[in-house]
């Protein structure tokens, strides 16, 4: 089943762009560069790369997502593939980014292991995640605890967070010298309640998670607390949501 392909993910994609912007910036592209864009979805940070010079393969779990992508550059390429173990040759690549995308791949060791595997000794690497804080966060933990409640995991794991700045570092410590730093994305002005619908009208995640709830019954209830969340932590008044880059110089 195509996840994140249902919905409309252009949406999310479309508030997520100023981040591909500094992620891509990060890279410091010259131009001629061969660069990944791993989980590129719409591709928004493929887009960047190839304005910058770059020669661009982009590649994600998303058949329809990848034909967005394919659409919007026509002259690159995009292939179907695993996060955790990546179509690609050691060292293919000059640069990689991933712009909350990668923090998908589990187990999160092998899916750091394979993006760094991807570029060359004294290539860069920029990954994007978000830390456990901000408002859109904690609507987000209300529905994962909601879930784990109605369908609880049939094996129980310990997922790595690539949220923690410390778990960001060590995952990728062991492929060269990594610097993480905080920014901020400034949100579109709407109501929490605006908010919410576009979610549950638009995001893979958050329809996928009513396929699975309203049937217990359980989503008017969450509906109710992620607004409260929302409107609590300040969506309506200004607030941004924090986000970590990671940037990873291959040793």
């Amino acid at each position: 089943m195509d996840t994140w392909g249902v919905g409309s993910y252009e949406a999310t994609a479309e508030e997520l762009a100023p981040v591909a912007e500094v992620a891509v910036a990060a890279l410091g592209l010259k131009g001629g560069e061969r660069v990944l864009d791993v989980a590129c979805g719409t591709g928004n940070a493929a887009v960047l790369a190839q304005r910058d010079g770059a020669t661009v393969t982009g590649v994600d779990g998303s058949r329809r997502l990848l034909e967005v992508a394919r659409d919007r550059i026509p002259d690159a390429e995009f292939v179907l593939g695993d996060f955790t173990a990546l179509p690609f040759e050691d060292g293919q690549f000059d640069a990689a980014v991933s712009v909350f995308g990668v923090i998908f791949g589990h187990p999160a060791a092998r899916a750091a292991a394979e993006i760094a595997r991807a570029v060359a000794p004294g290539g860069l690497v920029v990954v994007t995640t978000w830390p456990p804080r901000g408002p859109m966060f904690d609507a987000v933990a209300l529905m994962r605890a909601a879930a784990a409640r109605t369908h609880p995991p049939e094996r129980a794991g310990e997922p790595l967070d690539w949220g923690d700045p410390a778990v960001l570092e060590s995952l990728l410590a062991p492929f060269g010298d990594v610097e993480v730093g905080e920014h901020q994305l400034a949100h579109q002005p709407r109501t929490a309640e605006e908010f919410w619908d576009r979610w549950e009208r638009m995001h893979p995640m958050w329809i996928g998670a009513r396929e699975k709830l309203e049937p217990a019954g359980v989503w008017p209830g969450l509906r109710r607390d992620a607004i409260a969340a929302l409107r609590a932590g300040g969506i309506e008044d200004g607030a941004t949501s924090p986000y970590l880059l990671a940037r990873l110089a291959r040793a």
